[in-house]
């Protein structure tokens, strides 16, 4: 899954590895090492069926609506190219 972020005419492309957390990394995190033993368990089963339900569906989630898709292009409308000289294609999707 790519993140595309444009800033001014900067154009940055992240890759999100979509990963299982382990469970001793989770219990350290800010937002859960704070809670009960048992809302931590009930917060990592619930990043165990995301992962699982990401990963079922091809690295998409299965509510999200596309909003815009094409080729990645300049702010001069030239598009970048990849270093085979192909076209970057692009897909624009937002949560429901």
């Amino acid at each position: 899954m790519f993140i595309v972020i444009v800033s001014g005419m900067d154009i940055y492309l992240y890759m999100i590895l979509v990963e299982e957390i382990p469970w001793l990394h989770f219990v350290k995190l800010n937002h859960i090492r704070n809670l009960p033993l048992n809302e931590q368990v009930s917060a990592y089963r619930q990043h165990v069926c995301d992962i699982e339900q990401i990963r079922a569906c091809g690295g998409k989630s299965k509510s999200t609506q596309i909003v815009n898709e094409g080729f990645l292009q300049q702010e001069d409308l030239f598009y970048i190219l990849q270093e085979d000289g192909s076209k970057i294609y692009v897909t624009v999707e937002k949560t429901i």
